[in-house]
């Protein structure tokens, strides 16, 4: 089983992948989790953040996915993909794929932005930035889509409404 949470920066992907990992791997020991920044670091972030980079990271990571979801393994995955075109290979080629998308209000995500990434990108000190200067698409049919707008035990709350969605389209949980 694969849980893609997508969302942009300071959307909560990070926050609700590694909350519903640490629950979720004490009933499935076969579980990993993969972020989307720690995932650049593994290869010394030697891309950067161009659309065309971005493409090199998504098919990395896409491609790594489906490799270890092919060995019977749960992957939580919390990394924004900004193509369409990924996801829908996701949809396509992994099994047992269940795709989360937290959608959270501009407003909002620059009042959390602990990397700092809208103040410089609005202030034109960086470019590069997902729903700044590059547009962000919002996943066309994602499983579930999280409003996250409060707070982190709000986000938390969650768990147990992913895990009976996907009870509901009966993904397979290894």
């Amino acid at each position: 089983m694969v849980i893609w949470i997508t969302g942009i920066s300071a959307s909560g992907k990070s926050t609700l992948g590694k909350y519903f990992f640490k629950k979720f791997k004490k009933q499935k020991k076969n579980t990993v989790f993969f972020d989307g920044d720690e995932f650049r670091k593994i290869f010394h972030d030697d891309i950067k953040y161009t659309l065309r980079d971005r493409d090199v990271n998504a098919i990395r990571l896409t491609s790594l996915v489906k490799y270890v979801s092919d060995q019977k393994v749960n992957l939580i995955v919390s990394a924004n993909i900004t193509s369409q075109r990924f996801r829908n290979w996701c949809r396509k080629n992994v099994k047992n794929y269940f795709e989360i998308f937290i959608d959270t209000p501009m407003e909002i995500l620059r009042k959390r932005d602990y990397k700092k990434l809208y103040k410089k990108a609005f202030s034109k000190k960086i470019k590069n930035v997902v729903g700044v200067d590059i547009k962000f698409i919002k996943p066309k049919n994602p499983d579930l889509v999280i409003e996250n707008i409060s707070t982190k035990q709000k986000l938390y709350s969650n768990y147990k409404k992913i895990l009976k969605e996907i009870y509901i389209k009966k993904i397979k949980i290894y």
